[in-house]
This record gives structure tokens, sequence and C-alpha cells, in this order.
């Protein structure tokens, strides 16, 4: 680029050169890049996955999904007596993509008393299976299922998060905890303003 800051002294020319954006353009600026922010959410059907093995990286928790909504709250155990049908017992994985992005999962814990559920059991082994290979799912209307799908290459490691479970629920539910009376869902399923 030219030196000159008189841009009217720059030939016409050379200006439109001057100005083109270069092939090697990168928005990263030097310093420190911060971590990527974890979400909630399901094994992708387009990208692989791995769930973290370690028994740090899972909590067996209360999750209550709004359906009205498409909120997921997860509730302390004092709480989820006045959550009635609507709490769950799931357990809270952490997984991260091929992509290098991490996320909170939640593995369903199977109801050995009630109806088998395929949903749940296949999602359940896709899980299962991510703990040791990268793994991605398919949503299989007919079947009443989803397909896991297995890497075909060696994807490599995953890249791990240097949070521990704890900053990771807290980052990613924050005000979706529920753990008093006092919380916006309570509050609105007792009809208190």
């Amino acid at each position: 680029m030219t030196n000159n800051s008189n841009v009217a002294n720059i030939p016409v020319t050379s200006l439109l050169e001057d100005l083109r954006v270069p092939d090697t353009y990168s928005t990263t600026v030097g310093g420190i890049k911060l971590p990527i922010k974890p979400t909630f959410g399901k094994l992708s059907k387009s990208r692989f996955s791995r769930t973290h093995p370690s028994e740090e990286y899972k909590a067996r928790l209360f999750f209550i999904e709004d359906k009205n909504t498409g909120e997921t709250y997860i509730a302390t155990p004092s709480m989820a007596p006045y959550l009635g049908s609507m709490v769950q017992v799931k357990i809270l994985r952490l997984a991260v993509d091929n992509a290098r992005v991490p996320y909170l999962i939640a593995e369903p814990v199977l109801d050995l008393n009630g109806r088998p559920n395929l949903w749940n059991s296949s999602m359940g082994e896709a899980i299962r299976r991510s703990d040791k290979e990268w793994v991605r799912i398919l949503s299989n209307q007919n079947a009443g299922q989803y397909e896991i799908i297995i890497a075909q290459d060696n994807l490599g490691e995953p890249k791990w998060p240097d949070q521990t479970m704890a900053e990771l629920i807290r980052e990613v539910f924050g005000n979706k905890i529920i753990s008093s009376l006092d919380h916006p869902l309570i509050r609105q399923l007792q009809g208190r303003i």
C-alpha cells in the first residue's frame, strides 16, 4: 500500500490495487483468542462429534423442556417436585464437533420399566460410541430412530475446552438453572406474577 497519506496524489490505476483486499487477509489480529462459547444441543446430522469420556464431564441432572418456547432448563433436586411431570432425568455431557465447537448434550436415561423408545435408545448408543469415535446422526422417521454414522477417516483427537463442567453449565444455562421458587418458569407454572 502506498505510504502517501494524500489519496488525491495516488494515481487512479494504483488506487484500486492499493484498496483490494489481499487473498491472505484474516480477521484475526494478534492477541489471545478467547474460547468459543459453548451451547446446548444434540449430536449433529452434518458434523461429526465426540463426547468427553471422563466422569468429570458427565452429570445426571433434572431437565425441563418448555415445548412452547423451545427452551431447555435444568433444575436442582429441591425444585424438581414443583415441576411435576415436566422434569426428566438425563445425563449432561460435554461434546465437541470436528469444527472444534464445544457444546453440551443431554444423554437420555432409558426407562427400563417403561415402553421402549427407539429415539432415546439410538441417541444413547450414538453418544456412547462418540466417547471413542467421531459420530454424527441422521433422523430416520420411517424407522423411528436415529441412524449412527461413524467417520471413515481418523479426524484426530478432539480439542476440549479448558473449563470445568460446572463452569460450562453456568456459561451455557445461566438463568435457565431453576434453583428457587422465584425462578420465572416456576412462577409461570404456579400462576404467580
